[in-house]
């Protein structure tokens, strides 16, 4: 008699991870096989001069907020030093009161926020409780930072503050990636069904890069029915202690992904999102606003 071996991680499906890269464990374990990576990130991109406009592969410059070699990209704040190293320090001791849960692409977990299922666009407010204090701290400052920021356009400034209106922190996900697990996050687009437009990632213990693509094959931009133009890439820099704010065409008509080639040292990141419009209007969704406001973990 066969015993059923374990799986060597928490991937499925076309998740992966350093325990489950080798296409032999995958094939023991009945995994498909991992998405590829664009070929124009099949290696680790070098930091190249922003003034460079021939290259597909572009740059943001936090200092403009811009990318001054794609002026057409739009939707995306970076602000460094957002926590002090004392203020940082202190929220990573109070992260680590909370066991990290093995999660997908050799990362740890800690989520705090409703059930959705994203298949049968569906969500079960049953066994939500709220979110941590800690959060409520980091979207007032975060109001904060937007709020004395001198450097929108008319345009960018209305539309982050219509994002903003539309903002409660009612989904907090907490990430732990580790360079010998090669943790990664996978080109996504935040579910449109589950989550409103603002999106608030903080980062923590070690630098790291955000990375923007679009013209993959089949993804998710696609299927939103997002004009394409690619393969066209956005790097930018998420210095430990930032924090990137994403909305408007950065949001929805660009993928984002965290690579494994990117993390060099031990990263956390904490990422605060909002329920959709739709679900904010159901009556699970008015249950799960109230009990943000009111409840802390």
């Amino acid at each position: 008699m066969h015993r059923k071996q374990s799986r060597p991680c928490a991937c499925t499906g076309v998740r992966w991870c350093a325990r489950c890269k080798d296409s032999e464990v995958r094939e023991r374990h009945r995994m498909d096989d991992p998405v590829p990576m664009p070929a124009l990130l099949a290696k680790r991109p070098p930091v190249r001069d922003t003034t460079l406009t021939e290259s597909p592969i572009h740059f943001f410059e936090s200092s403009s907020q811009s990318v001054p070699t794609l002026p057409e990209f739009e939707g995306l704040r970076l602000y460094p030093d957002f926590l002090s190293e004392s203020e940082a320090g202190e929220l990573l001791e109070t992260l680590e009161t909370t066991p990290f849960v093995p999660a997908q692409s050799g990362k740890g977990k800690q989520h705090y926020g409703p059930r959705i299922n994203f298949n049968k666009k569906r969500m079960n407010a049953a066994t939500y409780r709220g979110v941590p204090t800690y959060s409520h701290d980091l979207e007032a400052r975060m109001r904060s930072r937007i709020q004395a920021d001198r450097d929108f356009t008319t345009r960018g400034k209305a539309a982050i503050e219509t994002a903003l209106t539309a903002f409660d922190t009612t989904d907090v996900f907490v990430l732990r990636y580790q360079p010998e697990e090669m943790s990664n996050l996978d080109f996504h687009l935040d579910d449109c069904f589950a989550y409103g437009e603002l999106i608030a990632d903080l980062s923590l213990e070690s630098d790291s890069f955000l990375t923007f693509f679009r013209g993959r094959p089949n993804s998710e931009i696609d299927r939103a029915g997002t004009r394409l133009e690619g393969p066209i890439c956005v790097r930018v820099e998420l210095p430990a202690r930032s924090l990137a704010v994403l909305y408007g065409p950065a949001r929805f008509e660009w993928e984002h992904a965290i690579l494994a080639y990117d993390i060099e040292s031990q990263r956390t990141s904490v990422t605060l999102r909002t329920l959709s419009e739709t679900l904010r209007a159901t009556s699970d969704g008015r249950t799960v606003i109230d009990l943000a406001h009111q409840n802390v973990i």
